[in-house]
């Protein structure tokens, strides 16, 4: 039985989009600013831990971790047409978060975390299929991505309570 490790919050950050599919994602890319801002507040309220910038003489022991979100999208889909041919076409809307955990006083990376988390099948495909879905109004929503990112944050808490 070893002591448990004191881990202290590095740096919280949300990347800008730089996808493709960003431009498909109509209902998040105009509140693009508002998403950012949301899923930003959201890993502070998960990960509310105490800074690692204020801690004064860290313990060889003390860890840091820094958390992004390198990548997330709304859900999206249609029918793609060649004529008499219809070819349906979506994704899911998923949430990536990354992590890195790493000794504060030493700086070397102990772990690397990558989780993604996506709406599962029977809930994607019932909201595509669903009266709002089949006309386009609304389907998904930037609170879909914010309960994923819950969901990938979980994930990601139990992989670092193994290794601390």
């Amino acid at each position: 039985n070893r002591d448990k490790r004191r881990v202290f919050l590095g740096t919280l950050a949300v990347a800008p989009r730089a996808d493709l599919k960003r431009w498909f994602d109509l209902a998040l890319m105009e509140k693009s600013q508002e998403i950012d801002a949301a899923l930003r507040a959201a890993l502070e309220e998960i990960f509310s831990l105490p800074s690692a910038a204020q801690v004064g003489t860290p313990l060889d022991s003390d860890l840091a971790l820094d958390v992004i979100i390198p990548n997330f999208q709304g859900g999206a889909g249609g029918l793609f047409s060649l004529g008499p041919l219809a070819i349906p076409f979506g994704w899911r809307p998923a949430v990536t978060v990354a992590s890195r955990l790493y000794g504060l006083k030493s700086q070397k990376i102990e772990a690397t975390f990558v989780v993604t988390q996506r709406m599962r099948w029977g809930e994607f495909l019932g909201r595509m299929l669903s009266l709002r879905g089949i006309f386009g109004f609304g389907t998904f929503q930037h609170r879909d991505l914010e309960i994923l990112l819950y969901q990938a944050c979980g994930r990601l808490l139990t992989k670092i309570q193994r290794i601390v």
